[in-house]
């Protein structure tokens, strides 16, 4: 396989040889960035190749380059690719995500924007475990630290705000515990919370790209996994301000059967750190295979929705008549009563406030994870059981609990905490469901700037649904002027602007909290929203990152419909949302071929719509006995 370096390989006379055999791209090269590659790189006669804006275009040109290069010689394409940072792009031009050109436009503009941000530092931690350097982080006075690269087993970046980075009790706290620390020639800090308005800068200039579909494999620097190969434009964005994940993608290939490794551009960084790698992968996951299943009836998936969908009174009829289903919202209250000191089971059935938005983060978030819990324990208790489960932002956590990777305690404290945190760190903000194609969100920036896309929903031959999510005030004018273009766009009953940079000020916190909770392997396929595909069966060792992706990353389940459940009549939706949401997607997004039943809405008898999901559920499970 080939692998691409980053920033900090470049070097004066890099690309020598190459630029003679490949005179058309250097012109267009030269078109696009107004001056001459081949000087920059050669000369360099203003001594600018170090700076950002400068350095990223050229040596994504010179790597790129260098691969056709190779190729032209005839060698053969590789199996599969993978960039560090800036090379990740190189590592896309290689898979067909786009052309020579359209690459480096993409790299001018990602560094220029990088090049203008506040000033930042970065230092290199190095003979000191991530896990080391992590809890050494959590416990220093500061919040604008990230751990930005690992590199391998004892070599992880640093990065954040200049004066946090270079605080003398930093140097000291690290070298203490026996690592040296040793500060980086950079301007800005890179791969942190730091990029967060460059993130959001070239969210929007990515937007107006076409991104094609990839023909090799591509492993990701902020999942350690491979790209989708279609619909990945969010992986782009978010590797700007994520952990480059280099010692855990380079340790999965290998665990998969990858040895043979080719560092496709000027320098030998990532040669090195593959040799250091070899010699400590990280662990894999020991456990026996999962057992080949013979599949007699489809698959059924319960499915588990987020913020948005709740209101008050939400499985009050099932409550009062369902001993499983009250048996297990009264648990979920008492832990709720016990943090809080008010029952959680009286806010949500409060009649009251009924017809009125249920909006309070500090009831909402747990209400929707007890209820999609409560509803789940109400199934078993009939003799269902999931085959896999999905979840949709919020719902994931529900997702997870049901699946074993986390415990149904540990879950509720978490998103319980999770609420608090969301009320006293993050500005209020909402978001807006829209009732049509999610192209026009790219294609109005003009309407939807300052606005991210949270989510989208579906894209249907005559209708789609996306949410767009951010300040109030933007919101109500993007609704109004939908309104006057005769678009149905729906103000949600949420505060916070979920899936969006507002929420970037509790990144730490949030990941911190997921870091606290003990995880499993799932006993389950869990399928995720927010990575577009099931997630793999080595559980991580704690849910940092995925607590934090689940709230902030966007909800891309238009792509995990398209890409894990292509055949829909090998699966059976079980829609545990409180609002029966995935039913209207599935209906007006994906045909009739995609079969499922709610559990649950606002509009009819839950009695009646338990007992129809239930005589669904005998139908396509009569075949063979539901495997748990």
């Amino acid at each position: 396989m080939y692998v691409f370096p980053g920033q900090g390989s470049q070097r004066k006379g890099m690309g020598e040889g190459l630029f003679a055999r490949f005179p058309g791209l250097v012109a267009q090269a030269d078109d696009i960035l107004g001056y001459s590659l081949r000087e920059l790189c050669l000369d360099d006669p203003d001594r600018v190749l170090g700076r950002t804006q400068y350095t990223q275009p050229a040596l994504y040109a010179v790597s790129a380059l260098q691969y056709l290069d190779r190729i032209a010689a005839g060698e053969e394409l590789p199996g599969v690719v993978a960039g560090h940072s800036l090379g990740e792009y190189c590592a896309l031009f290689a898979a067909g995500a786009f052309d020579f050109a359209t690459g480096l436009d993409l790299v001018r503009k990602r560094g220029e924007l990088m090049s203008q941000a506040p000033k930042g530092a970065m230092a290199a931690v190095v003979n000191l475990d991530q896990e080391r350097v992590a809890e050494i982080l959590a416990g220093l006075p500061y919040e604008n630290i990230d751990i930005a690269n690992i590199n391998s087993r004892q070599q992880c970046i640093l990065s954040g705000a200049y004066d946090e980075v270079h605080a003398p009790e930093v140097r000291a706290v690290y070298t203490e515990a026996g690592a040296s620390f040793i500060p980086l020639n950079v301007s800005a800090a890179f791969h942190s919370r730091c990029m967060t308005d460059v993130q959001e800068e070239f969210a929007r200039y990515l937007s107006g790209v076409e991104l094609k579909e990839l023909h090799i494999p591509v492993v990701a620097n902020c999942t350690a996994r491979m790209y989708p190969t279609t619909g990945y434009a969010d992986l782009l964005i978010r590797q700007i301000s994520s952990p480059v994940k280099w010692y855990e993608s380079i340790s999965w290939l290998m665990s998969r059967g990858h040895t043979d490794f080719h560092e496709i551009g000027p320098g030998q960084v990532l040669t090195k750190l593959t040799d250091k790698i070899r010699q400590e992968p990280l662990p894999a996951e020991k456990a026996p295979p999962a057992p080949r299943r013979t599949r007699q009836r489809p698959e059924v998936v319960f499915m588990y929705g987020g913020q948005g969908t709740q209101y008050h009174r939400m499985g009050k009829q099932l409550y009062e008549t369902h001993p499983a289903f009250r048996d297990a919202m009264d648990r979920c209250s008492a832990l709720y009563e016990a943090a809080n000191g008010t029952s959680l089971v009286a806010a949500i059935h409060d009649s009251t406030r009924r017809g009125q938005d249920f909006d309070d983060i500090l009831h909402t978030h747990a209400a929707l994870y007890s209820l999609g819990w409560s509803l789940t324990e109400a199934l078993r208790a009939e003799g269902f059981h999931p085959d896999a489960v999905l979840g949709h932002s919020l719902g994931e956590y529900i997702a997870a609990t049901v699946a074993g990777v986390m415990s149904f305690e540990d879950g509720l404290d978490l998103v319980m905490k999770q609420a608090h945190l969301l009320k006293l760190r993050c500005r209020t903000g909402g978001m807006l469901s829209v009732l049509a194609a999610p192209d026009l969100y790219q294609r109005r920036r003009d309407l939807f700037g300052g606005l991210s896309l949270a989510g989208v929903n579906f894209t249907g031959a005559s209708l789609g649904n996306f949410v767009v999510s951010g300040e109030s005030e933007r919101l109500a004018d993007v609704r109004a002027a939908l309104d006057d273009e005769g678009v149905v766009a729906v103000r949600l009953p949420v505060r916070y602007a979920f899936h969006s940079g507002v929420l970037d000020d509790i990144q730490a916190e949030c990941r911190s909290l997921g870091r606290a909770v003990t995880v499993s392997r799932p006993r389950l396929p869990v399928y995720s929203s927010a990575y577009a595909r099931q997630m793999d069966d080595d559980a991580p060792e704690h849910l940092e990152t995925y607590a934090w992706d689940v709230v902030r990353g966007r909800v891309r389940f238009d792509e995990l419909m398209s890409t894990s459940f292509r055949v829909p009549e090998n699966h059976y939706f079980v829609d545990l949302s409180a609002s029966g949401s995935f039913v209207n997607f599935l209906k007006h997004g994906y045909g009739p071929d995609y079969r499922g039943a709610f559990a649950i809405n606002q509009f009819g008898n839950n009695n009646a719509s338990m007992e129809k999901l239930c005589e669904g559920l005998r139908s396509v499970t009569s075949a063979t006995a539901a495997l748990v």
